[in-house]
């Protein structure tokens, strides 16, 4: 069939004034249609290759960080309290030091809910005693 429409079409994009056709004219025109639609297809699979690539990326540099963030809610009764006792949340007990910075925080948080963010110390810190 290629080698009839190169005939039919000498040098014009007029099929019809050489003397073509109409069934030439539609196999010519279904032909560019299939060539749009395998370039549209080749675009399409490149940018959904593309996406996947980064978003596998993104899911890895996202698991590469070893580190939790939990929602609880600071609880403690008033004679834990004085001594440094809260409970977050239904699994998790901390003991600090009253009178701390972190103490009268958690001392102020009771009964509200906050977020606690636990991660992996890259940096290895030597304990200091303060005397």
């Amino acid at each position: 069939m290629a080698v009839a429409l190169h005939e039919c079409w000498p040098g014009t994009l007029d099929g019809a004034a050489a003397g073509c056709g109409t069934r030439a004219i539609e196999a010519l025109t279904a032909e560019k249609r299939r060539g749009r639609m395998m370039s549209v297809r080749n675009v399409m699979a490149a940018w959904l290759t593309l996406v996947l690539i980064l978003l596998a990326l993104s899911v890895g540099r996202a698991s590469d960080r070893d580190e939790t963030t939990l929602t609880v809610q600071v609880s403690s009764a008033d004679h834990e309290v004085i001594e440094g006792y809260f409970t977050l949340g239904d699994g998790m007990t901390v003991m600090v030091k009253p009178g701390s910075e972190l103490h009268r925080f958690l001392s102020r948080q009771r009964g509200r809910k906050v977020k606690v963010t636990l991660s992996d110390a890259t940096v290895p810190e030597l304990s200091r005693l303060d005397r």
